[in-house]
């Protein structure tokens, strides 16, 4: 008997294994609960470096736009040809010009 109450106290046997699985199932799913409390959030994170992704990419598309318009208004500042190029673009003339539209027939 007292080779079986050794056995025991060791933790051998059907009852030391069925503990040690216990644990282990326990502590799996404690780990499981942490993993799915975290999942939103993981969720969540790559939502939002999704946007962060397009809104530098507007950003980029709004900054070459700017540099554009920049360097048009440069342009309208310093040089007599753009403005002159700009107003006939909107249909203006110099005095004493005649202008002349041409209009593609119908169809």
């Amino acid at each position: 008997m007292s080779a079986i109450l050794r056995v025991n106290e060791s933790g051998e046997g059907l009852w030391g294994l069925a503990n040690r699985l216990l644990m282990g199932l326990i502590v799996l799913a404690l780990l499981a609960g942490a993993g799915l409390s975290y999942l939103p959030l993981i969720q969540q994170n790559r939502d939002l470096r999704e946007r962060l992704e397009r809104n530098r990419a507007e950003l980029a598309t709004l900054q070459a736009e700017l540099r554009y318009l920049q360097s048009t208004v440069n342009a309208l500042k310093t040089d007599p040809r753009a403005v002159e190029r700009a107003a006939r673009e909107r249909g203006m003339a110099k005095p004493g010009e005649t202008i002349i539209r041409f209009e593609s027939a119908p169809r």
